[in-house]
């Protein structure tokens, strides 16, 4: 029904992709099983459908200590086994329900509803991965903006000097030559302004709403810093 094996990480197919697990989840445990010489928890496999394929598994669980123990050989040659129960065809449903009966993620799954469908336990842990991860890019794309804004702030000029333009008029009197020195793609040079000429831009928020092609949080930054600082 099932053996106990130590089985080479290159004859494992994964059941769920990479992205599923956050970079830094994996490389926390890949040091992890660096520094205890191997992955003390057995993965759950079975061998792959494949007949062609010899010595071929097919992941059942594991598929977060799997990508660890690759990152893990690739600092380590030597780590290149992982300690694995293989069960067999009719043994794969009653494997699952001890999983799910042994193995709850209580970090990951929140709710007191009972997932009987392994794939339903699946897709809950990764929308909340990628909830966490839309996040941590929503509060990045809020540090940029402050940090624009706060440049923004000019400090008048003295007396003699002409005064400084607003980044307002900066973004809606530039040519097509500081859009392309600012880093603008040609093809989005002609929509920046091609739009412009519709309707002068009234904020930042004006220039991503529209939207003009190829210029997205990132390149707007870089087109405000050199127009500001060439200006």
């Amino acid at each position: 029904m099932w053996k106990f094996l130590r089985v080479d990480i290159t004859d494992i197919n994964p059941s769920l992709p990479r992205e599923t697990f956050s970079e830094t989840e994996l490389e926390n445990l890949a040091n992890l099983i660096i520094e205890m010489g191997g992955l003390i928890r057995p993965a759950i496999l079975k061998k792959a459908d494949n007949k062609k394929v010899d010595e071929r598994y097919n992941i059942i669980s594991g598929d977060l200590e799997y990508y660890a123990s690759v990152i893990a050989n690739q600092k380590v040659p030597d780590i290149e086994m992982i300690n694995a129960f293989v069960v067999d065809k009719e043994a794969e449903n009653i494997a699952l329900q001890q999983i799910q009966l042994l193995s709850p993620s209580p970090g990951l799954i929140t709710t007191h509803e009972k997932i009987d469908n392994p794939l339903e336990l699946r897709m809950s842990n990764l929308e909340k991965r990628l909830e966490t991860q839309l996040q941590a890019i929503r509060e990045e794309y809020q540090k940029e903006m402050k940090r624009l804004e706060e440049k923004i702030i000019i400090s008048p000029p003295p007396p003699a000097s002409p005064p400084s333009k607003s980044i307002l008029e900066l973004l809606n009197s530039c040519d097509a030559n500081q859009l392309k020195k600012a880093g603008i793609p040609p093809a989005s040079v002609n929509d920046f302004l091609k739009k412009r000429s519709e309707k002068p831009f009234d904020s930042l928020e004006d220039v991503l709403n529209r939207p003009v092609s190829g210029v997205k949080e990132k390149r707007l930054i870089k087109l405000v810093d050199y127009l500001l600082t060439y200006n």
